[in-house]
């Protein structure tokens, strides 16, 4: 069988015979030392379809075959003493005619091969063939000589390079020189270094500097180009064009001298008739100024009897509002004494089975009571009891120093019946002078946002509560009403 292998895992194509189907079937017998020696042994150790050494040997058809070449579906059983028996022939490193001289059990054949050093490994810089069969494709080459190839000849290694010592893949290092700006190239005008032999080198990023201020041979216009003379002359050679054409220099610098006199003399009498007109123009603007002035200083007087005119209608303003303040002081007097005593809340509470479950405190929007600012608030399932407590609280209003403190009221709190409204629930109660003595923290003035609540803790069942003729869509309606007492 050939050693060829087709890629890096292919450690099977070497030890086993690989037939046309791509399955691997029994031990290659030509790697065996020694040769089967008769008849007998070849029938019992080789395989009577693959003819190779017996893998897990099985009867079959009145005969031996490896495990792999049993047909689908046929139970069979491994025949242990051959297994023992061709596991342990010696067989070569099916690389041995690359050089490798290992020898061993048939057993540790694929162990050996996975530290062989001749076996076939990817490069693992990854560089691809350049010619033959394997154009294009990862290199392969034998494990040994992966540290060298590595080292001085895969075309992805990492150089330095000499110049600008970047690093640079060795495969993509002439492209580098070609334009590495610290890379030595030889002057365009060929110059050389007196005393030396070849053309002068130089950086190729110092190219542009050396042809501007160094060059011997780089061309440059005459100093007197602007006068007329239009030679182009080599840097070394310029002093020599000086002195050999100072008579034409002179020449064409004194008629340059003549015609910018003329053009003087015009640009003077030019500049004379502006000077003229400028004049003119400077008397207008003055006269036209001194105009402005007149008006600005009318206008000022104007902006100053503004400013007292505002400042009267700002002081008239404050007394307005002073007057305003003392007009709604004197409404809000008048309103206390004009309002009903008495106060009412139809609340309409919802998602009540939701509230029941979380134990909620809720709390309806504020209403008046005369000028009483009061809240109503429901607290569920107070304290465990599966009781349903409604209170009302005294808050903190606009109006509380004209009131009378401490408060007296009474209180009726009315679960509206969806079904018949002649059958609500109701409870009514007042504050005593008891109470007051007892609990003046819920009737005195308020100083915070509100007072110390007061009500009936058990007022319903959570049961009753959610009975269909209160309960409806998940939500019910009380009625809250709060009639102010006479104080004792």
């Amino acid at each position: 069988m050939a050693e060829k292998i087709t890629d890096s895992e292919g450690r099977e194509d070497l030890v086993y015979i690989k037939t046309e189907d791509g399955s691997y079937r029994g031990w290659r017998v030509d790697l065996l030392i020694d040769p089967l020696s008769s008849k007998m042994e070849e029938k019992f150790l080789l395989c009577s379809s693959c003819k190779g050494m017996l893998r897990d040997a099985c009867f079959y058809e009145e005969g031996l075959r490896c495990g792999v070449c049993i047909p689908e579906g046929v139970a069979w059983q491994p025949v242990k003493m051959n297994r023992e028996i061709v596991s342990d022939k010696m067989i070569s490193c099916p690389l041995r005619k690359r050089g490798c001289e290992w020898s061993d059990t048939v057993s540790t054949a694929i162990h050996h091969l996975e530290e062989c050093e001749f076996f076939p490994v990817l490069c693992p810089l990854g560089c691809v063939c350049l010619e033959g069969e394997m154009k294009g494709k990862v290199m392969k080459l034998e494990k040994r000589r992966i540290p060298e190839h590595q080292r001085d000849s895969c075309p992805l290694r990492e150089l330095v390079c000499e110049f600008c010592l970047n690093k640079v893949k060795a495969c993509e290092m002439n492209p580098h020189l070609e334009v590495c700006e610290h890379f030595p190239v030889p002057c365009p005008n060929r110059c050389v270094i007196e005393g030396e032999e070849g053309t002068r080198q130089v950086k190729r990023r110092d190219v542009p500097a050396h042809l501007s201020n160094e060059c011997p041979l780089q061309k440059e216009e005459c100093p007197y180009w602007v006068y007329g003379c239009r030679e182009e002359i080599e840097r070394k050679e310029m002093d020599l064009h000086e002195r050999e054409f100072m008579h034409i220099h002179y020449r064409l610098s004194m008629t340059d001298i003549k015609l910018k006199q003329i053009e003087s003399s015009k640009d003077h009498k030019l500049l004379e008739d502006k000077l003229d007109t400028a004049t003119e123009r400077i008397a207008f603007v003055e006269n036209e100024n001194l105009i402005l002035t007149k008006k600005l200083s009318k206008v000022k007087h104007i902006e100053e009897n503004l400013d007292t005119a505002n400042t009267k209608i700002v002081n008239l303003e404050k007394q307005i509002s002073g007057k305003d303040s003392e007009l709604k002081s004197m409404k809000e007097v008048l309103y206390s004494y004009t309002l009903l005593p008495t106060g009412q809340l139809e609340w309409k509470i919802e998602g009540v089975k939701q509230k029941i479950e979380n134990k909620e405190y809720t709390y309806s929007d504020p209403f008046y009571v005369g000028l009483y600012k009061c809240q109503g608030n429901i607290q569920w399932n107070y304290v465990n009891t599966g009781k349903v407590g409604v209170f009302i609280y005294i808050m903190k209003g606009g109006y509380d120093d004209k009131l009378h403190w401490p408060i007296r009221y009474k209180y009726t709190f009315i679960l509206l019946n969806h079904i018949n409204s002649n059958n609500n629930y109701e409870y009514t109660n007042q504050v005593t002078k008891e109470d007051l003595e007892k609990y003046p923290e819920c009737f005195k003035r308020p100083t915070q946002m509100g007072n110390r609540s007061f009500g009936i803790a058990s007022f319903i069942s959570n049961t009753e509560i959610l009975e269909a003729k209160y309960c409806k869509e998940d939500s019910i309606t009380l009625l809250i009403k709060i009639e102010l007492l006479p104080f004792f």
